[in-house]
């Protein structure tokens, strides 16, 4: 039997979830990597649409966008070990199922199969619900453009959106073979592989990065399934990855002299920028139509509200 087919009692679950947090990944990309990700896209793929202070406020959403690892310190346990599963998702352990859209019904479905969902990763829906908070900041953005709380929480929201959507496109974190080959019946060998694949971008500019212009960014009705096509385009690199672990440099050596290296350094960096646009773009055209709780007035706590009165209350 597989050792993820089945988790036979509490102690079993409780050392498991203690294993992942002692030994699961790194988080993908170092922070150059999510940085150059996020201002990409927000700097560099953007329609004229999009309002001005979200494009000018790239390095505010790259700022944002490391926020997410910083979330994974053992000094904050109930954090760190709700934090852990939304950065990967390992497909193998899903055995072909297909995802469905909703976290909750995920979670079933992974204890049908026997599998911890904490061992097997939820980073699809990290994808899918912190794109639905942009799209709801930007809703409120739209019906109070000079508000400046709403701008803000566009900026803070965009980046940790961005923090996960470039995970996505590191092949390692979509595989039990995250640090090695993980093969059945055999000790896990890990090679190192993964902080040197997180380490890549570091060794570029991010202007020869991205020296040509990216994609038109692509506004889709489907996020959740834009996100599933784009996780199988990044599994069906695992295989590559290994091919070309014996050239990737140590995570401190930063010559990438490599060509091959090089290629799939700028490919997996300019993917994670033009989904990360896909995915701006597609929460300000949604938000459109989005409609805001009627119940909801921003204006009177952040413009009008007399502390040293009862604060007049809405029609319900």
């Amino acid at each position: 039997m597989s050792r993820y087919a089945r988790i036979p009692h509490a102690l079993a679950v409780l050392s498991a979830v203690i294993l992942l947090m002692l030994t699961h990944r790194a988080g993908a990309w170092h922070d150059e990597g999510h940085y150059y990700a996020a201002v990409a896209a927000a700097a560099k793929a953007m329609p004229d649409d999009v309002p001005a202070f979200f494009r000018e406020g790239s390095a505010t959403i790259g700022h944002n966008a490391l926020d997410p690892d910083v979330f994974k310190s053992r000094a904050l346990p109930q954090l760190n070990h709700c934090e852990f599963p939304e950065h990967f998702i390992d497909l193998e352990m899903l055995q072909g199922r297909e995802l469905p859209k909703l976290r909750y019904e995920y979670l079933a479905m992974c204890y049908e199969m026997g599998v911890d969902p904490s061992r097997a990763g939820t980073l699809p829906y990290s994808i899918a619900e912190w794109t639905q908070r942009l799209t709801m900041a930007f809703a409120e953005y739209r019906a109070d453009p000079e508000n400046p709380h709403a701008r803000a929480k566009c900026l803070v929201y965009a980046g940790i959106l961005s923090h996960y959507s470039a995970d996505l496109h590191m092949p390692l974190h979509t595989s039990i073979h995250w640090d090695g080959r993980n093969v059945e019946g055999q000790p896990y060998q890990r090679t190192g592989i993964h902080n040197k694949i997180d380490a890549l971008p570091t060794k570029i500019p991010f202007n020869q990065l991205f020296a040509e212009p990216l994609r038109p960014a692509l506004a889709v009705d489907d996020v959740f399934a834009h996100t599933l096509a784009e996780l199988a385009k990044s599994h069906a690199l695992v295989d590559l990855a290994y091919e070309l672990e014996p050239i990737f440099p140590d995570w401190s050596d930063m010559d990438l002299a490599d060509e091959a290296a090089r290629a799939f350094t700028t490919d997996r960096t300019r993917a994670s920028a033009a989904f990360t646009a896909d995915l701006f773009l597609s929460a300000w055209r949604t938000s459109e139509n989005v409609a805001i709780p009627s119940w909801l007035d921003r204006k009177m706590f952040d413009n009008n509200l007399d502390l040293d009165k009862v604060p007049p209350q809405p029609n319900r």
